[in-house]
């Protein structure tokens, strides 16, 4: 099972990247981005199978929407726009930075529990 502090981070950085891109998509679509990740991280303590999966699938789909789409907006606007945009966006690519290495590291964790030998266990 994930660790609290990881699901919030995952649902801190879903709902941050979402309102920082309403600006430039409406919120309509900037929530369907970051749906997937704050879904899995909120119904995972009752349905582990697919609370994980649903995390692991919308933390890649925010990670390549944040660095591909923000990334290049950063390029493309960034002189142009307010020192503000910039801040927003650049705190939400360093927030899906961090959720995402905390997330890759309660996997990692998770599956190394889960390849301990059943021997270990018997009493």
């Amino acid at each position: 099972m994930i660790s609290n502090r990881t699901r919030w981070l995952a649902i801190g950085a879903g709902l941050f990247t979402a309102l920082a891109s309403i600006p430039a998509f409406g919120a309509g679509f900037a929530l369907f981005v970051s749906s997937f990740l704050i879904l899995g991280a909120s119904v995972q303590p009752r349905f582990p199978r697919a609370g994980r999966g649903l995390i692991c699938a919308g933390a890649i789909w925010l990670t390549f929407w944040v660095f591909d789409i923000f990334t290049l907006m950063l390029l493309e606007k960034g002189g142009t726009n307010s020192r503000l945009f910039v801040l927003v966006m650049l705190a939400s690519v360093l927030l899906v930075v961090w959720c995402d290495v905390a997330i890759a590291a309660e996997e990692l964790k998770i599956r190394r529990i889960d390849n301990v030998p059943k021997q270990l266990f018997r009493a």
